[in-house]
């Protein structure tokens, strides 16, 4: 008999751009957080340019967003998992490392400073606003949220599931905080 896990966490959905100064929230445009356990963020960020070589030079001037573009490159280097559209890169997942851990990659304390980015296609992408935008307003509230067994339906959760969770790049420590509300429960 193997114990296996069972959770059912609790899931929240934010507009980023309502989380950010007025003077610079149009940039955050179309950019979701959603969190999972209260503590698991997951980016869904719109299709943009990144260039990186596994390897994101983090941006100087944090406090001084001036567009789109680097709204969504701030987003990634905040972020431990991104999802984005890219048709050429679409079911791909990739491993970046912010320069300064990658300066001291034999520092295994810096694990927090590598990001994983998850590409669908744009009409994935697309499909996915459309849901999370009314969940946005259903969970507008700082301790508003629904359990993901009341939305495992969605294509937006199925594909945390899928694809993010149960990732070989989710890392051990959100692993374990989305258990925090389990059950154990005996497979035979």
């Amino acid at each position: 008999m193997k114990p296996s896990l069972s959770s059912d966490f609790t899931v929240s959905v934010r507009h980023q751009s309502w989380e950010e100064p007025p003077e610079v929230a149009e940039f955050y445009q179309g950019i979701y957080s959603v969190t999972l356990n209260f503590l698991v963020n997951v980016m869904f960020v719109p299709e943009f340019e990144i260039n990186v070589n596994n390897s994101l030079i983090f941006p100087e001037n944090i406090d001084n967003v001036s567009s789109e573009a680097e709204a969504r490159l701030f987003t990634l280097c905040f972020s431990d998992y991104t999802i984005t559209p890219n048709s050429l890169k679409k079911g791909q997942q990739e491993i970046i490392t912010l320069a300064s851990a990658a300066e001291n990659s034999k520092d295994t304390n810096l694990i927090s400073d590598v990001r994983v980015i998850f590409y669908v296609s744009p009409e994935e992408f697309a499909l996915f606003s459309k849901e999370l935008s009314p969940l946005a307003e259903q969970t507008s509230g700082v301790h508003d949220y629904v359990k993901i067994s009341e939305i495992e339906n969605l294509k937006f959760a199925k594909y945390i599931l899928s694809s993010v969770i149960s990732s070989s790049c989710f890392q051990e420590k959100d692993k374990k905080i989305l258990a925090r509300d389990t059950k154990v429960s005996i497979a035979r």
